[in-house]
């Protein structure tokens, strides 16, 4: 018994892999059907397709999607004998027998019957009612009670095999399949055939199925491997200085022997002038065996490198899946979106050769799918509307897939009305929330949780969820997703994830004590900084970067407690992270190496954690790494708040006292405001009217820091602030400018002028400004 459940089981099992190819290239054969129902190939591709499933269906056992393929089959080879088109009514149906498979398909993964779905259920209702209608009409004969439901109109030409019963699908669109690589993938690099036909024929020898976890498994093992061979390159150098220690010893030892006195030598006995003669041969030898042994191991750990860089290389290959396995279910959803708005859209996919590891493919499913949808319904407008533009009537969408290095770029365009940000900055308002200057960042506030433009929920949209979801699966990978528009033109998403998520090339660091791995595609580059160069705006530390300051934070501080922040070092190591267009500096305790390596799922970690890391890597028999999720901390982490952006200017020790501040504004008003915040907050304050009263206030002496306008009658701020950056006696002084000027390029002429902070009117916070003000005097913030 036992071996006749296991067999079932595996023909279980491949049958359901071989049904999801099937109904890949199906929903392909029918997106052509619905445009051109007279085109004689794709019927017949249909039929090959529900012919080869019905036949696969009836060895495994599936009575429930054997009859839909028959009845799908049938219809098919109606309109083929006939030599007609296929009517509308009749391509609906045979996407709804589609789903009936899809969803019989998941549930029989699911480990359910195939015959309790309801979309089947339904589907034989339909079909029955539909068999009667056309009896009736027609007064064809039907199908005797006890034989099984009944043909519709124009399948009843097709012969029955004995006991078979026909029938179809309910209505289309009714459920979807979202597959998952439950049972493993191919072990080869061709491509998944779209034509029906070949499922049909023999297994190539050339090809096998490997369970997925067997590949995870052997790629645990390579990267072990692949750890234990970089702990054996570095044994070479070890025997090395092993060897050059015993050539050191030699030496020393025939020094000694040589130096004595002809007298001393004289009267050595014959037996210990042999003893010593003994001890250097023992040494020459000892030198000769371990210089041939340091390049005996040099070979080998050369050797064993190579050999498992082919074996992870290998591996890696056997994981790659081509991008049509994810991308010929987009435009059947597209597809089922559009009908239910009464829209009309074409959807071409570009790049379905690319390939890329099958988790990151699994990973993408989903946002892909959130995106297409969201392209018909927030994108795509409708046909009247359109063609008052001077649109096509019919929508177009392209997705593409590329490679660029070591990464993959999925785009998703459609040439829709593009994004309102005018709308988009009305409901950040409305939700209270801030709202950037950049529309660019504005409109990145689509991907934060909950946010939605839409006041009416529909079953497609105005939840909130979409593209939040997008974001956080596509992060959980270590990608990253940004959104470019014109309006009234289009919008494109573009998607940029990792080609492998099982090797990659990282930098090692120490941060907070423990050891990261930060992928190098995220690394734009690593320099050394003075603590003395780096500034202050708004709050967040920045490093100068001409018009476009980068934002600086140490990576304790980002992934948070229980790391321990930056140390007081006064130069500081750091790397520049670049993701999706933005940039960010994140400072590391130490630079430790880059290398090769294998990562991890960490199969148990909170959602908390898969955020900051995509896994972790064992880089040798003891020591783990875990992978920081650069892209999401480039794109998300880079405005940091007061724990993540740490205080980088050099501490004092001095007891605190009461500081005295300047206050430079030709406003009374925002001289009355500033002065009351910094009052109230314990210092002391003076007012100045304009930078030449201001200047002459410096140079009387005691004070500690200067707050000033920019723009103002006589000396503005930014004379001031070179004026004292010019002198001796105050050339450290701190210095916030405050103005309402906000572009690029005036933060850029501040921080030149040598400002130690910037920040806009538009944004002020008073606890911004004591926070800074307390941070460059020393103080705790």
């Amino acid at each position: 018994m036992g071996g006749r459940a296991d067999l079932a089981a595996r023909l279980l099992a491949t049958f359901l892999d071989e049904l999801e190819e099937q109904l890949r290239a199906l929903d392909v054969d029918l997106l052509t059907l619905e445009r051109e129902p007279g085109d004689a190939e794709r019927l017949r591709s249909v039929f090959r397709v529900a012919h080869t499933l019905k036949g696969a269906a009836r060895a495994a056992g599936v009575r429930p999607i054997e009859e839909v393929c028959h009845a799908l089959e049938t219809m098919c080879a109606g309109a083929r004998d006939a030599g007609t088109p296929l009517s509308g009514a009749q391509v609906a149906l045979l996407f709804a027998g589609s789903d009936a498979l899809a969803d019989a398909g998941r549930r029989l993964r699911e480990g359910k019957d195939a015959g309790t779905s309801p979309v089947i259920t339904e589907l034989l209702q339909q079909l029955r009612r539909r068999a009667a209608a056309a009896q009736g009409h027609a007064g064809r004969r039907g199908v005797q009670q006890g034989e099984g439901p009944a043909v519709p109109a124009g399948l009843a030409a097709v012969r029955t095999d004995p006991g078979e019963t026909p029938s179809v699908a309910a209505q289309p669109g009714a459920a979807r399949r979202s597959p998952e690589d439950a049972h493993g993938t191919r072990a080869t690099d061709k491509p998944a055939e779209t034509s029906a036909a070949t499922a049909a024929g023999p297994a190539r020898d050339d090809q096998l199925r490997v369970g997925a976890r067997q590949l995870d498994s052997l790629i645990t093992a390579a990267g072990e491997l692949l750890g234990m061979t970089g702990t054996i390159s570095d044994r070479p150098a070890e025997a090395d200085a092993v060897a050059e220690m015993v050539r050191s010893w030699r030496t020393e030892w025939r020094r000694a022997t040589r130096d004595g006195s002809s007298r001393a030598r004289a009267a050595v006995s014959p037996v210990l002038a042999a003893a010593f003669a003994s001890v250097d041969d023992h040494l020459a030898r000892i030198d000769q065996q371990v210089g041939q042994l340091a390049r005996a191991l040099g070979d080998d750990a050369r050797t064993l490198g190579g050999t498992t860089a082919r074996l992870v290389d290998s591996v890696r290959r056997l994981r790659m899946r081509p991008f049509a396995d994810i991308a010929g279910q987009l435009p059947r959803a597209a597809r089922d979106v559009a009908v239910s708005l009464g829209k009309d859209v074409l959807v071409t996919v570009e790049g379905e050769n690319v390939e890329a590891d099958r988790t990151v493919l699994d990973g993408l499913r989903e946002p892909l799918l959130h995106l297409v949808r969201n392209a018909v319904d927030h994108g795509l407008e409708v046909s009247e509307v359109r063609r008052a533009r001077g649109k096509p009537a019919e929508g177009r969408i392209v997705i593409r897939a590329e490679l660029g290095g070591d990464r993959l770029r999925v785009s998703i365009a459609d040439d829709g009305a593009g994004l309102d940000v005018t709308a988009i900055r009305a409901a950040l308002v409305e939700r209270g929330r801030a709202v950037p200057a950049d529309d660019h960042d504005v409109v990145r506030s689509l991907f934060e949780s909950g946010f939605s433009t839409r006041r009416v929920t529909t079953a497609i949209s105005g939840r909130g969820v979409g593209l939040d979801i997008v974001r956080t699966a596509i992060e959980r990978f270590g990608g990253t997703v940004d959104v470019d528009w014109e309006e009234g033109i289009g919008t494109t998403f573009t998607i940029e994830a990792p080609v492998s998520v099982a090797t990659l090339r990282a930098i090692i660091v120490i941060a907070g004590g423990q050891t990261f791995a930060i992928p190098t595609v995220f690394v734009e580059r690593m320099v050394r900084v003075p603590r003395a160069d780096v500034r202050s705006v708004e709050g967040q530390s920045v490093l100068p970067n001409g018009s476009t300051p980068i934002p600086l934070a140490s990576l304790a501080s980002l992934l948070g407690p229980p790391l321990a922040d930056v140390s007081a070092a006064a130069t500081l190591e750091v790397i520049v992270l670049a993701a999706a267009g933005r940039r960010l500096a994140i400072v590391v305790d130490e630079l430790v190496e880059e290398r090769e390596i294998v990562v991890r799922p960490l199969e148990y970690a909170g959602e908390e954690t898969s955020a900051r890391f995509s896994g972790a890597s064992l880089l040798d028999g003891t020591r783990v790494a875990l992978v920081v999720n650069a892209g999401a901390l480039a794109t998300t982490g880079r405005r940091g708040d007061a724990r993540a952006s740490a205080r980088f200017a050099v501490e004092t020790s001095a007891a605190r006292r009461q500081w005295h501040l300047l206050v430079v504004d030709d406003s009374i008003t925002t001289r009355t405001l500033e002065e009351s915040v910094l009052s109230a907050a314990g210092f002391r304050v003076t007012t100045a009217v304009d930078g030449a009263d201001a200047w002459r206030l410096v140079q009387h002496g005691g004070i500690d820091l200067v707050v000033s306008d920019v723009e103002m009658p006589v000396l503005d701020g930014l004379g001031l602030t070179e004026q004292i950056r010019a002198s001796t006696a105050h050339a450290r002084l701190p210095v916030i400018l405050v103005t309402s000027l906000d572009k690029p390029e005036h933060r850029a002429r501040g921080l030149e002028a040598g400002a130690d902070a910037y920040i806009t009117k538009s944004s002020f916070d008073q606890d911004t400004l004591i926070g800074i003000v307390r941070q460059l005097l020393g103080e705790p913030a």
